[in-house]
């Protein structure tokens, strides 16, 4: 979740001039939310999916060598993927109120 937010940070901070272009010509505080979340919400998805990928994987390999028998049911995959949705969104929330509470003119001084 740190690292989320911490890479949403800095994503506010390189387009913070797209930001102010994007309010001056009429994006609504919503609008620039929406941008954000949905950004940080992708990043929660891909890294679900592919710990989804290595959990299944690592599963499969062990169940494989012989080692223990593994079950991979789909309750804790949903679960996980789940959560980690809901991490992505829940991080992304200061970074995108940030970045929807700038002020155009400060942001296209911005350089």
């Amino acid at each position: 979740g740190i690292g989320i937010m911490n890479i949403m940070m800095v994503s506010v901070t390189e387009r913070t001039r797209e930001i102010g272009i994007r309010k001056a010509l009429g994006a609504t505080f919503q609008n620039i939310m929406m941008q954000f979340l949905i950004e940080s919400v992708v990043i929660g998805v891909v890294g679900g999916l592919l710990g989804i990928a290595c959990g299944v994987g690592v599963a499969l390999a062990i169940a494989k060598s012989g080692l223990f028998q593994t079950v991979i049911t789909a309750a804790p995959i949903i679960i996980s993927f789940t959560f980690s949705v809901g991490i992505g969104l829940f991080f992304g929330i200061y970074p995108a109120r940030k970045a929807a509470k700038l002020d155009p003119i400060e942001a296209l001084r911005y350089e």
